[in-house]
């Protein structure tokens, strides 16, 4: 955690980078190449996830300039959520027998049972973390926290901004959630990325900073659960 900001958060001074272009196949005998969707004129192995999805390049200054506390950096953001890392600190998550800890605000149009099931774009979290966050987050005031014990979860999918083709060069044409199962993946630049959740056990985060009073509360995080 840096200067008190969740790992996660976008900084002012790391703005977007890289010129996008349209990707194409690569021709052969049989057929000429055909657009696919888009990529960076610059583009290397770096600028896509493991499922081959362009992430939504910024320059990783964490720090510099000023906290965008509603934003994520793409790629530290892909970070927390494909190797389980906390979203506060960018260390392990709390892990117990229950479960890892995820701390998110509660959905008020959610259906009954959520979390279970539920396609989450909010990396795992430590336990000092989430009671950080817990007091320091306006949203999470308005609203109310659910801090749950997570036993199995896997990579959903992602969210961005979608692109498409007009007049040979790439147009932002929305934003949407896809899951990797989605045709148009090769038109998205993942900014987010998203877990479904499995077996979820609600619980206390005061009770389970009494189990562990080493956790303890120290300086608020500034900004919100990502």
């Amino acid at each position: 955690m840096r200067h008190g900001v969740p790992a996660v958060t976008l900084w002012s001074g790391e703005p977007c980078t890289g010129e996008l272009v349209l990707h194409h196949s690569a021709p052969d005998a049989f057929r000429p190449g055909r657009v696919t969707g888009i990529g960076y004129a610059d583009e290397t192995a770096q600028d896509r996830d493991e499922m081959g999805v362009l992430i939504l390049r910024h320059r990783p200054n964490p720090g510099e300039g000023t906290p965008l506390l509603k934003l994520v950096h793409p790629a530290r953001q892909h970070a927390s959520m494909a190797d389980e890392l906390c979203q506060g600190c960018g260390g392990a998550p709390d892990r117990t027998a229950e479960g890892t800890l995820w701390l998110m605000p509660r959905d008020e149009d959610a259906p009954q049972g959520w979390p279970e099931g539920a396609v989450v774009e909010h990396p795992p979290i430590c336990l000092p973390c989430a009671l950080r966050s817990r007091d320091a987050c306006p949203e999470g005031r308005r609203l109310g926290w659910t801090a749950v014990r997570v036993g199995d979860s896997d990579l959903w999918g992602v969210a961005g901004p979608v692109f498409a083709d007009r007049g040979g060069r790439p147009v932002k044409a929305g934003y949407s959630k896809l899951g990797y199962d989605d045709p148009r993946l090769g038109w998205i630049t993942a900014s987010r990325w998203l877990r479904t959740l499995w077996e979820c056990t609600p619980v206390d985060l005061d009770a389970q900073a009494r189990r562990v009073p080493a956790a303890g509360r120290t300086e608020p995080t500034a900004g919100a659960v990502r």
